[in-house]
């Protein structure tokens, strides 16, 4: 079922890998993977982090289709299993460019992975950024050729500094309905701005708060020539409706954060 569809935005309330076999091949330039960290934060995170190779496979392999020849992938995770994946990302044929690191400082570690993990608490997200392709790209839509620019196209730092307030998560999952994984804005406006060009296309097949959706929309409104197109799907079946909030501000009936109770989470805009 289609969620949202206007002004370049697309928002799919069913299963990714659905929706991606009937997009078209050659059709993206960019996409970005925030799925299942195996930290059993909810239903669909319940893996062992040994099993995301398997899991993003799939997703891997549909965006490999609909991805042009000369595109970027971005693939957030923990530490640990952004380094169980990055071996099955390389293998299909591309090309590591950095990590982008969130540093969440004040929050309470993460009892998670290692078996030292107690002893080195897990307080950061991983994000791999890769690129494949020649060093030239053509847009699709205008026909313009822009040269990649690996050192520069996630130019600025690579390390986002942010106190999350990690012990009040809970309780807004459970009284406000939060989803479970969220993120500052300013990490999909970069990434969007950074790794495509006006009129290209973004896929994002884990959703969630649909945070891509609402920096394009954003970056529309702020300037309409430099519109991008975005589809993403959501599965939304923790409980909660995370899309209805969504849909009201591209509607222009609310402005982010999603929920109020996200602004507690994320009180500073970090140094990235």
């Amino acid at each position: 079922m289609i969620r949202y569809n206007r002004n370049g935005i697309t928002i799919h309330e069913a299963d990714a890998l659905n929706v991606a076999a009937t997009l078209p091949a050659d059709h993206f330039t960019l996409a970005i993977l925030d799925g299942p960290y195996a930290m059993n934060k909810a239903a669909w995170d319940r893996l062992k982090v040994d099993d995301l190779p398997r899991f993003y496979r799939p997703h891997l392999e549909a965006a490999d289709r609909i991805l042009a020849p000369s595109a970027s992938l971005y693939v957030w995770n923990t530490a640990e299993g952004w380094a169980t994946l990055h071996p099955l990302i390389v293998s299909m044929g591309w090309t590591f460019r950095g990590l982008i690191v969130w540093e969440k400082t004040g929050a309470h570690p993460a009892r998670i992975g290692a078996a030292n993990s107690s002893a080195w608490p897990d307080v950061t997200e991983v994000c791999g950024h890769y690129q494949r392709g020649g060093p030239f790209h053509e847009n699709q839509t205008t026909g313009n050729v822009w040269r990649f620019s690996p050192t520069t196209e996630m130019n600025g730092e690579r390390i986002w500094s942010d106190t999350i307030r990690l012990h009040l998560v809970t309780h807004a999952m459970q009284r406000a309905g939060l989803h479970p994984c969220q993120k500052p804005l300013l990490f999909a406006e970069r990434m969007i701005r950074a790794s495509s060009r006006p009129g290209e296309r973004v896929w994002v097949p884990f959703g969630g708060t649909c945070r891509e959706a609402i920096a394009a929309d954003a970056i529309r409104r702020a300037d309409p020539s430099e519109a991008r197109e975005v589809v993403t799907c959501e599965l939304n079946q923790d409980g909660p409706d995370y899309l209805a909030p969504v849909v009201r501000i591209l509607n222009g009936e609310g402005s982010a954060p999603i929920n109020k109770k996200q602004a507690i989470l994320f009180p500073h805009r970090g140094t990235a």
